[in-house]
């Protein structure tokens, strides 16, 4: 089964973690990774050029520029479809997700289309400060304002069949950066496909700094908004199933 999996990250500035996470990915069984850089300054981009050249099964997309993490995600979810993987598996590179608990989220999948990892419900955080504020503030208003049974909506650790892509293929969020996460969420509860979640820890970045920018929490709440109101035109509409 671990031929039929695609890892993903993103990556700008990750010098300090991203060798050890190519490593402890491939320690769990996982070869084919797939890894968007855009164009990092601080040696990633050198890195990884060199190290795709020593393990076949990494895939290396260089863009110019920071282009935003949502759209290095929906690009993912694209060659993932295109090049037949059953599943596609997202994660931060900061090793803030746990390369071990990619297993867990194989085998949640096989009863789901999509699956998130939440720091709710049996899962922890290790955020503190402002930042715990923020993302326990943001998957409140989400629970609340775009329930979909689910706990989280803000973090990037995500399993998709190959149902769940191809939907947000057909039907992308629009959101290029953070809110990417909100809105993909959304978009797949209301398609009617399965979702589910599994408890992680979410650990602290070991090395650099977060590359969240300040204004991000205006940004999604906007987004919030805009898809709070879509929901209910949506449900004023019959809540029919979004084409698949």
């Amino acid at each position: 089964m671990t031929n039929n999996v695609l890892i993903f990250t993103p990556t700008y500035n990750e010098i300090g973690s991203i060798e050890r996470w190519i490593n402890e990915v491939i320690s769990q069984g996982f070869p084919n990774i797939l890894i968007v850089d855009d164009n990092s300054i601080d040696g990633t981009t050198e890195l990884l050029t060199l190290k795709s050249q020593e393990v076949r099964q990494i895939e290396l997309r260089i863009r110019a520029s920071k282009s935003g993490i949502g759209s290095a995600h929906l690009l993912a979810l694209e060659v993932a479809f295109e090049k037949g993987f059953d599943y596609l598996i997202t994660l931060d590179a900061d090793l803030s997700h746990n390369p071990r608990d990619i297993p867990r989220f194989i085998e949640a999948v096989k009863s789901a289309n999509y699956v998130v990892g939440t720091r709710s419900r049996g899962g922890r955080t290790e955020l503190a400060g402002v930042r715990l504020i923020l993302s326990r503030g943001a998957n409140l208003v989400c629970r609340v304002m775009l329930p979909t049974g689910l706990s989280e909506y803000t973090t990037a650790y995500r399993c998709y069949d190959r149902k769940a892509m191809e939907f947000l293929i057909k039907n992308p969020p629009k959101d290029e950066g953070y809110s990417f996460f909100i809105e993909a969420t959304d978009l797949i509860y209301r398609s009617g496909l399965k979702i589910a979640e599994i408890p992680i820890i979410f650990l602290d970045r070991m090395q650099g700094e977060s590359k969240i920018p300040s204004f991000q929490v205006f940004r999604s709440a906007i987004k919030i908004i805009r898809l709070c109101l879509g929901r209910i035109k949506w449900r004023l509409l019959g809540g029919r199933k979004l084409q698949l």
